[in-house]
């Protein structure tokens, strides 16, 4: 009837949807390599689920009997009908069984939801692929799982009421479609027994679910803050580097002109010996005449001293500016080394919530020891993931 392998229909419900998701990871660790591993070494969801459909038993409806054909008639007839009525089922194998004492039809398929926000968009769900086709929950016990089972129990009853058959539940009056229905009412009080604990381990499995969600999200959100922090530390190191040869050169560039402010100095003091050249009054008057050697000392000594006072001055002036540009240089380099403690404060609290994360990892971890003392994570597994496995009776 069909027989498809497993991974090939994965890779057909979920290729897509799985190299969008892992586009979007920024963290190579949240990226998903093969997600049928994925699922198989999870908790959450079962790889694929099977149903066995039987109608009669080994007394009123043994395989060689023509009631056997009828039965193989009804079941085949089922099948087409099943396929049509659950978008959200995908078959990958069908098959009807004459080997045993009567005939029964095997379904094993994968649930799959669409449009989904959290995850891949399109992912295996069970319970959110029925909630998609109409099956919501409404008690701890009416699950959209068991509401399915219900509805698909009563098509195949109308088909085999068609056929004249009549369902009649083993021990009782009431009608049904399986043995495995009548176990679960043998089962109710035991459950309704422990529905206080599964609740409170409900709860416990939300409180996880939430900080698993929160934990990503400060991981996500202090990942992509440090990034951008770190790129800012670099971005001011450099600068800074750059702005300490600048400060050194100007050091460098003040220091030479105070040098060559010194030497006119000294050239001024040099002038002094202008005072010392010997005069010599005339017979006619007070004017003074000096040697030819005196004369060409005092001519080089005046053409030094306007040259020096230029100088001076203009090198005055650059080492004012020079000056300035060192203090505005100080300044900037102060700021950008204030820019880069902040950023370092950054990096050191993204470090602290890095171990507060951490701390809550521990939590987690202390809450799935606790349920695992309780000995309550195996019947929580089993109630919150039942075995949908129905057999048909008449």
């Amino acid at each position: 009837m069909c027989c498809e392998n497993l991974k090939y229909v994965y890779d057909d419900l979920f290729g897509a949807a799985l190299a969008e998701y892992n586009a979007k990871q920024k963290r190579k660790d949240r990226r998903i390599e093969n997600y049928l591993d994925h699922i198989e070494s999870g908790k959450q969801e079962k790889p694929f689920y099977e149903l066995i459909f039987q109608i009669g038993n080994k007394d009123d409806t043994p395989c060689r009997a023509r009631d056997a054909e009828v039965a193989t008639s009804i079941l085949r007839e089922y099948y087409d009908v099943f396929l049509k009525r659950n978008p959200h089922i995908r078959v990958f194998n069908a098959v009807i069984h004459l080997d045993e004492a009567t005939p029964h039809l095997h379904v094993d398929f994968v649930p799959f939801a669409t449009g989904q926000s959290r995850g891949l968009s399109t992912r295996n769900s069970l319970s959110k692929a029925l909630e998609q086709q109409g099956f919501s929950a409404k008690t701890n016990l009416e699950t959209p799982a068991k509401q399915w089972t219900d509805f698909e129990k009563q098509q195949l009853a109308e088909i085999m009421h068609k056929r004249g058959i009549e369902w009649e539940q083993l021990g009782t009056h009431n009608e049904h479609l399986s043995v495995i229905d009548f176990k679960k009412q043998e089962r109710a009080k035991e459950v309704e027994h422990l529905e206080g604990e599964i609740k409170s381990n409900e709860l416990i499995l939300g409180y996880r679910k939430e900080l698993l969600d929160g934990i990503e999200q400060v991981i996500d959100k202090l990942d992509a803050e440090y990034q951008k922090k770190n790129s800012e530390v670099e971005r001011l190191d450099t600068e800074i580097t750059q702005k300490e040869n600048d400060l050194a050169e100007t050091t460098a560039a003040v220091t030479e002109n105070q040098a060559l402010i010194e030497q006119s100095a000294k050239k001024m003091i040099a002038l002094k010996e202008v005072d010392e050249i010997q005069v010599k009054k005339t017979l006619f008057g007070g004017n003074v005449t000096v040697s030819q050697t005196d004369y060409d000392n005092l001519s080089n000594l005046a053409k030094k001293q306007i040259a020096a006072e230029s100088k001076e001055h203009k090198l005055t002036e650059e080492n004012a500016e020079l000056k300035k540009e060192n203090d505005a240089l100080q300044g900037e380099n102060k700021t950008l080394r204030e820019k880069v403690q902040a950023a370092r404060s950054l990096q050191n609290s993204f470090s602290a919530l890095q171990r507060e994360l951490e701390s809550w990892k521990q939590r987690y971890r202390k809450v799935i020891e606790f349920i695992e003392n309780l000995g309550l994570k195996d019947k929580l597994e089993k109630f919150l993931h039942p075995v949908t496995q129905v057999k048909r009776g008449r």
